[in-house]
């Protein structure tokens, strides 16, 4: 049989739209099964034991932000259960009560696992690829990173002995065996690329600190793409970013940390591309120094926050972040003048000059916290000739600070009443009580103890 070219062409175009038809309806079809597939990825979890735990929240990392998915009651099985249908892959976080949460893996698959908090965090992965690899590996990574960090610490102040090092040594093995365990078992997965991620970078010790902390911080970002879109919806980024900058041999010098820290920042954001990932870290970091070092908030303010557009800037409280910073080292303390229960006026200037140092207490006699403190405080200062101890509580009332401030005669008393109310408060941008400032005899604040360890800890640093 022969065909004319008139009849092929025919052929043709009804076979193409027989074909378009077929496309049309399948297409429908197509996207109906596509879904139904989608709507099978879930995240399905227990808690135990249930009762405990009555509620679970959800949230999506990315770009050094934890954003809000879901929250859910328990069901009737006591598990939670949440429609992972259209989430990107990455990682995800799991809060079910204040103190307690879970970081686990997604990658379009469905994830079934069962929490055991009370018996050491154990796990059951029951579904989930990623996370049989992922979650075993995690938890003896952050056993292994904790105790090699806290024997660091010894190494950094020089108490680093045969039987640290041995033990150092042991561990170190047996963290690098590890790696190269799951890293194999993972190859394939999103898991592989978090692992790789992970790894802790420990030098071998010859015997010079300065030369190990050296090599630390040289190679301790050689794992890490700080473009990776991956890397950045996870947690991995930031908590190597804060442990290079706040852990490794931290600076000691009062004076000058402040300069190292930043040093230690300028290193780090040239190797970021993303404004927005760049932007969040300096927003990060700017609000971990609050507590830390103001200086170092204040100049990440000065030299980058001010300088960003204001869409960028209006992701935080610009003001509020200033506010909680307050006053900083180096700084000139605010003076002020102050009555003790007598009645008897005092002003701090003239107490500052009489002596080396001023310790600044602001304190309640309602405050269970520095009620614990002080006695504490007491014992810490009672061989100090070098300083001056200055309380000042802030009270809504005279009683019971009346009563409780007579058991340490040996500081110097005033009362403020009003309490955050008194212009004090507002002059010394005071947020919580007790607060501490350590200042020299020309009012300078040369320390700000966030707790009562770190006064001692700076009181052991300058000899009576």
């Amino acid at each position: 049989m022969i065909f004319n070219k008139k009849g092929m062409i025919f052929e043709a175009n009804f076979t193409k739209k027989i074909l378009s038809m077929k496309k049309i309806i399948l297409l429908p079809v197509l996207l109906i099964f596509i879904n139904s597939i989608q709507a099978q990825n879930q995240l399905k979890f227990k808690i135990h034991p249930a009762k405990k735990y009555p509620w679970a929240v959800l949230y999506q990392l990315q770009n050094v932000q934890q954003n809000y998915i879901n929250n859910k009651q328990q069901s009737k099985d006591s598990s939670f259960v949440f429609n992972m249908t259209g989430k990107r892959k990455g990682m995800y976080m799991l809060m079910y009560d204040m103190k307690n949460f879970l970081y686990f893996i997604y990658n379009q698959e469905n994830v079934q696992l069962d929490v055991y908090p009370e018996q050491q965090y154990k796990i059951e992965i029951k579904k989930s690829k990623e996370n049989k690899i992922y979650l075993p590996y995690a938890g003896k990574h952050d056993k292994w990173v904790n105790e090699l960090n806290q024997l660091e610490k010894y190494l950094a102040n020089d108490e680093f002995n045969t039987q640290r090092k041995k033990k150092f040594n042991e561990i170190k093995q047996q963290l690098d065996k590890l790696q190269k365990e799951y890293l194999q078992k993972s190859d394939s997965l999103l898991a592989h690329k978090y692992i790789l991620a992970n790894n802790e970078y420990y030098p071998d010790f010859q015997g010079d600190k300065n030369k190990y902390f050296q090599l630390k911080q040289k190679h301790y970002f050689d794992n890490i793409d700080f473009n990776d879109s991956d890397l950045q919806h996870s947690n991995i980024i930031i908590n190597k970013i804060n442990t290079y900058v706040f852990d490794i041999n931290p600076p000691k010098n009062p004076k000058t940390k402040h300069l190292e820290y930043l040093k230690r920042i300028e290193t780090i954001l040239p190797r970021i591309n993303d404004s927005v990932y760049k932007n969040n870290v300096i927003f990060s970091l700017t609000t971990s120094f609050v507590n830390v070092d103001g200086r170092v908030s204040k100049m990440l303010i000065e030299k980058y926050i001010d300088k960003m557009p204001q869409a960028e800037k209006n992701k935080i409280n610009l003001n509020n972040l200033i506010e909680q910073i307050g006053l900083t080292i180096g700084e000139k303390a605010p003076d002020f003048n102050f009555v003790d229960l007598q009645e008897k006026k005092h002003q701090l200037s003239a107490i500052t000059d009489k002596k080396p140092y001023t310790l600044l207490i602001f304190w309640s006699a309602t405050c269970p916290h520095c009620l614990h403190a002080m006695p504490k405080i007491q014992k810490l200062m009672k061989n100090r000739q070098d300083f001056n101890v200055v309380a000042i509580g802030l009270e809504s009332e005279k009683y019971p600070w009346s009563s409780e401030h007579q058991y340490y005669p040996e500081f110097i008393h005033g009362l403020k009443l009003q309490k955050w109310d008194n212009p004090v408060v507002k002059l010394y941008h005071l947020h919580a009580t007790p607060t501490f400032f350590i200042l020299n005899n020309k009012r300078e604040i040369i320390a700000e103890p966030y707790e009562v360890k770190d006064l001692e800890k700076y009181l052991n640093q300058i000899k009576p």
